[in-house]
């Protein structure tokens, strides 16, 4: 394994830090740990040397590769039920009430692998067929690893990962679960536009969205990146829309247009 000097360790930590909102103070050996054979493979034999690559690389592919290995990708279909209860039950009637096209935008902030925007989108098509309403929803699902969102679109998950989903929507959205693997529905799949996005960069004055889901990000930033996060959702947000964040989560920041109205979901103010 490739030894990670203290000058090499300040160096990434604050290139983290600067670029993407992520504190990695405690994290030498994780570090260490998770980067080591990604130095072998390149043939380098310093993290220094992983860094400059880095920074030279324009596409962005080596810091979304880093960011994918230094933080967990753990997800699963149907995490923290209660947000998509609550979306059926409050949240999608509420938006719909006040829409005349009846077109949601919605943004997925750090979608990881996809589990969670194939959730949305199963949650958005029961809520229409159960509902008998008129619903078209623009999914858009982020991340910064490039590699995490190739996983995404090919939409294949290990059988297990559906542990939590109900049996009927299992039937409707999964195919075949009988093998180790299976594939996610191909018209679920056509409902989300997958981008390559930094959170910390403030999203185009363009896009608006009607309902937000960070969840579970905010747990890898410090007190200032996260303050910034909140800032750059907050201004993504439509008056009256919502946010929803990780139930392990808190809005840390008080000046802001953000109320609270169940857990972990926040609504931003329509005045």
């Amino acid at each position: 394994m490739i030894r990670l000097k203290d000058k090499e360790f300040s160096d990434i930590v604050q290139y983290m830090r600067d670029e993407y909102g992520i504190n990695l103070e405690k994290k030498k050996v994780l570090i260490e740990c998770r980067m080591s054979k990604i130095l072998e493979r390149y043939g380098l034999d310093s993290f220094a040397g992983y860094l400059d690559m880095v920074h030279q690389d324009r596409s962005g592919e080596m810091a979304g590769e880093m960011v994918n290995h230094l933080t967990t990708n753990y997800t699963y279909f149907y995490r923290e039920a209660d947000h998509f209860e609550r979306l059926q039950d409050a949240i999608l009637p509420e938006l719909l009430g006040h829409s005349v096209s009846g077109t949601l935008d919605i943004w997925c902030a750090g979608c990881s692998t996809g589990e969670e925007c194939y959730t949305l989108g199963m949650t958005l098509e029961e809520y229409k067929r159960i509902q008998n309403v008129t619903l078209r929803a623009r999914i858009l699902a982020t991340d910064i690893s490039g590699k995490v969102l190739d996983k995404a679109r090919d939409g294949e998950y290990p059988v297990k990962e559906l542990e939590g989903l109900p049996p009927e929507w299992r039937r409707k959205y999964c195919g075949d679960t009988s093998g180790r693997t299976f594939r996610v529905d191909e018209e679920l799949k056509s409902c989300v536009r997958f981008q390559r996005r930094n959170l910390m960069e403030p999203m185009p004055a363009s896009e608006r969205f009607d309902i937000i889901l960070c969840r579970n990000v905010m747990i890898y930033f410090d007190r200032i990146s996260r303050n910034r996060l909140i800032r750059n959702l907050e201004d993504s947000l439509k008056k009256g829309g919502y946010l929803l964040i990780g139930h392990a989560e808190l809005l840390t920041i008080k000046e802001t247009n953000l109320e609270p109205v169940y857990p972990a979901v926040y609504r931003k103010k329509k005045e």
